[in-house]
């Protein structure tokens, strides 16, 4: 069915959910920045119409808040919202995109549905943490099908993705007589962001140096990201690295390092700030708020290398090196995740090599984090103590990048086409709509065979109450069971009962008090009736007469325990 719509709908319909898209809070992850951008792009693209999966009220307002100064002034765009409780209408947009990996329960909602109803999409992040890579490795046991997928931003997520699912696989398999089970889609497709945000006029340029007092003949260092030595880079790697160099400068050149971002706090802050003093008294150092995106904007601006030697296994995608490369600056990252994928070594600069442990030796801080006796911060900063990034490799790519000014513009050079040509929002959106359209092929012709899974049914875990509990009741009502009338046990009219406190919080179950009299005025004094004659002589729907008699049992009007007293 989606394919009928694929041409004028071709994206998903994005769930919402604020927080996943605000870069303006006091604590700025990767994740948010990702969303910002994406939901940027997708209103660039000019679509007629965008779809938004959405939990309340507030979510609405809050993403036409967003959208609102998105959109030109030519621009025709309306947003269809989808009700958090009515997820199956997204079929006309090919089903549903969540910015974050966890489908599993999405997948289990949908099954009231049917599976085969629309597909869903999510994208990795990071995936270091407990919850994320539970729920990667329970995908196996989910309801997640062939026409779903799961986007892996690099080469190496896709990697990990993969170990752990077919650790689980294998575990599974010692246990259980289970064949491979069927995964979800898992195609490789970049973060993108839009090049034109980088393109830096010569005056702007100058402004941003001058407003740092940072001289022509300087070199001036640009990081961009969260400043964090436990959950993003260490520093003193490039600290150690560029104080090296600096004593290689001409007599009239300083270097100048740019920290642009943000400070978990006072601690962490501290740490920087003392320890760049201790190892490198020879550079100038600026530490920029980076939750104020003109700071970026400067930073990259007056640098003239992009350096991150991200070490931390949280990281997993790295889309600041992009936004450096946009800019034109050669880069200096560490070959680790998905720098590996972005960074073109010797060509758009440089990567330097990275070492770690072999498996088994980080055992025990996985046990430790498992156990609650370390927490999420302290297991990725204790394995990043465990990583190196090799400084003689950066001292020596560094001396390159800093000395030789025909290799810097070059690199630059390279690095701006090559955030165009492959990471620009166009063309990652138009592999989004490839993969929507394979989703649809897929979802239209294999779930034939799946007949069976994807017949509508609650999943295991949320079945009907009346089914789960099924042996609780002395009598399960059906149209056989015999009720008599009860008089003079409830006296209260069915209006004043319904509006008791203990009544009327189920107000919106209850049986309508039309329904009540008129099945009660069936019943004659004395006399009896199965509940399929009340069914065929009150004329209203089977499932309304079964609430109804049930109720009116529960409160002393009828009674299945025979003839009630005249």
């Amino acid at each position: 069915m989606a394919n009928n719509y694929h041409s004028e709908f071709p994206y998903w319909s994005i769930y919402y959910d604020d927080e996943g898209y605000d870069i303006k809070g006091n604590r700025i992850m990767g994740r948010q920045a990702a969303g910002w951008s994406f939901l940027q792009a997708l209103i660039k693209d000019d679509p007629k119409r965008i779809s938004a999966y959405i939990k309340n009220q507030d979510q609405k307002e809050l993403l036409l808040n967003k959208v609102k100064p998105l959109v030109k002034k030519d621009q025709k765009l309306e947003v269809d919202f989808i009700p958090y409780n009515q997820p199956f209408k997204s079929q006309p947009y090919g089903g549903i995109f969540l910015p974050g990996p966890g489908i599993n329960d999405f997948a289990s909602k949908r099954s009231i549905h049917g599976h085969d109803s629309y597909s869903l999409v999510g994208i990795t992040h990071t995936t270091a943490s407990h919850a994320v890579m539970s729920g990667i490795s329970n995908i196996i046991m989910s309801d997640i099908m062939p026409w779903d997928a799961i986007i892996c931003t690099s080469n190496c997520v896709l990697d990990t993705v993969e170990k752990i699912i077919d650790h689980r696989y294998q575990r599974l398999k010692s246990k259980f007589n289970i064949s491979k089970p069927e995964l979800p889609l898992l195609p490789v497709i970049p973060l993108g962001l839009d090049v034109d945000e980088f393109n830096y006029s010569k005056d702007f340029k100058k402004k941003s140096r001058l407003s740092l007092d940072i001289n022509d003949e300087d070199i001036v260092i640009a990081y961009v990201g969260r400043l964090s030595f436990h959950a993003k880079a260490h520093h003193l790697p490039m600290y150690l690295a560029i104080e090296e160099i600096s004593k290689e400068l001409k007599d009239n050149q300083k270097i100048h390092i740019i920290q642009t971002g943000w400070f978990a706090n006072d601690f962490v802050k501290d740490a920087f700030v003392e320890e760049g003093l201790k190892i490198c008294p020879s550079i100038e150092f600026h530490f920029l708020d980076g939750k104020d995106q003109d700071n970026k904007h400067k930073t990259l601006a007056a640098g003239d290398i992009f350096v991150s030697l991200s070490d931390n296994i949280q990281e997993t995608f790295g889309l600041t090196p992009l936004e450096g490369m946009a800019a034109g600056l050669p880069v200096l990252v560490s070959d680790w995740d998905g720098y590996k994928s972005t960074a073109r070594d010797n060509v758009d600069g440089f990567r330097a090599k990275t070492i770690s442990l072999p498996d088994g030796y980080g055992e025990d801080i996985a046990y430790r984090y498992m156990m609650n006796d370390i927490n999420y911060d302290l297991y990725v900063g204790l394995s990043v103590q465990k990583v190196g990034v090799d400084i003689k490799d950066c001292i020596d790519k560094l001396r390159i990048l800093i000395t030789d000014d025909e290799k810097r513009k070059k690199f630059g050079k390279s690095a701006k086409i090559r955030a165009k040509e492959d990471f620009n929002w166009p063309v990652i959106l138009s592999m989004y709509r490839d993969l929507s359209t394979e989703l649809n092929k897929i979802r239209n012709t294999v779930s034939s065979n799946y007949e069976t899974f994807c017949l509508k049914s609650l999943p295991s875990d949320r079945l009907d109450p009346f089914l789960t509990f099924s042996s609780y009741p002395s009598i399960i009502l059906n149209k056989k069971t015999e009720l008599y009338k009860l008089q003079n046990i409830n006296n209260l009219s069915f209006k004043e009962l319904l509006k008791f406190k203990s009544v009327e919080y189920a107000q919106r179950d209850l049986p309508s008090e039309d329904n009540i009299k008129t099945i009660y005025e069936l019943f004659p004094n004395n006399n009896k009736l199965n509940v399929e004659e009340v069914i065929n002589s009150s004329g209203i729907e089977e499932s309304k007469v079964f609430e109804t008699i049930v109720w009116l049992i529960k409160f002393g009007y009828l009674t299945t325990s025979g003839e009630s007293d005249g």
